[in-house]
């Protein structure tokens, strides 16, 4: 009976060691928006290729509590470390280094800070600190998993701060903002605050030329763009990977990720930018 239950784990064992490594069609433009919703937090994701990860935080207890809405903290809800940070570790080890076997670009953690901004930079740096080694710095250097913070940022101390491996979403306003763009690497608005087009017909010519000026800014000045809350619609995501957006918020993690498939075997890579990832 022992040799059989020691049999057993060794399969189970070689069977996850197996899976953790095997090759997956990477979506460069896949951004998995709230991603702790899925029923399997950060595994969906990696499972379907996705290369920008969406986490939400609240500073509870000394803890970055992973939540949309901040309620009920004390129920038991895990923090960014157990849920993201030490899993993503294990499967950097088990994938000699890298997060997808075989490439060697940083995915993004995007961490939208919920409340307290300047308080949840503080305890971010401490964990940075015990994950270093799979951490890439601003300009993607290092380690395979590169830290965005959004939301509430931290502005004071990403404008003065010597932090090396902490890079911010801004609002598209900000596309020709001074600051450069290994601190400001992308940019991002709601999708109705510029276009009103929902994926029926062609994208009307007055908004394609707005998406495309958008565009244009952010990428002349080397920052990303990325609109979320945008219609989960498969002419919609073709037209935002047309004009050169470089992230595409997704909801349906499998539904995204078959269109992409299709998009790039009709339509090669996209043209985006990606300016300081790659």
């Amino acid at each position: 009976m022992r040799k059989l239950l020691t049999g057993l784990l060794l399969t189970v064992a070689a069977m996850v060691s197996a899976q953790s490594v095997a090759p997956v069609t990477i979506l460069e433009s896949g951004h998995s928006h709230n991603d702790y919703t899925h029923e399997h937090p950060l595994f969906d994701a990696l499972q379907y290729g996705y290369k920008s990860i969406e986490i939400d935080v609240w500073l509870h207890k000394g803890k970055l509590i992973v939540d949309h809405n901040g309620l009920a903290l004390d129920s038991g809800k895990k923090d960014i470390e157990e849920l993201y940070l030490r899993p993503i570790q294990e499967r950097i080890q088990a994938n000699r280094g890298q997060v997808y076997a075989g490439d060697t670009t940083p995915t993004i953690f995007m961490v939208e800070f919920k409340n307290d901004p300047e308080a949840c930079y503080v305890v971010l740096k401490e964990l940075i600190e015990r994950y270093k080694p799979i951490l890439a710095d601003r300009l993607g250097h290092g380690g395979p998993i590169k830290l965005l913070i959004t939301g509430n940022r931290p502005w004071r101390s990403l404008r003065t701060d010597r932090e090396l491996y902490i890079t911010a979403d801004a609002d598209i306003s900000q596309s020709a903002d001074s600051l450069p763009p290994h601190v400001i690497e992308r940019v991002s608005d709601p999708y109705s605050s510029h276009f009103a087009w929902r994926g029926h017909g062609a994208m009307p010519k007055k908004q394609r030329a707005r998406l495309d000026a958008l565009v244009k800014t952010a990428h002349e000045h080397g920052r990303q763009i990325r609109f979320y809350a945008a219609p989960q619609d498969e002419r919609v995501w073709s037209t935002l990977l047309d004009a050169g957006v470089d992230w595409i918020n997704a909801d349906d993690l499998p539904r995204f990720a078959i269109f992409y498939k299709d998009y790039i075997r009709t339509n090669g890579k996209p043209k985006n930018c990606h300016c300081v990832r790659w």
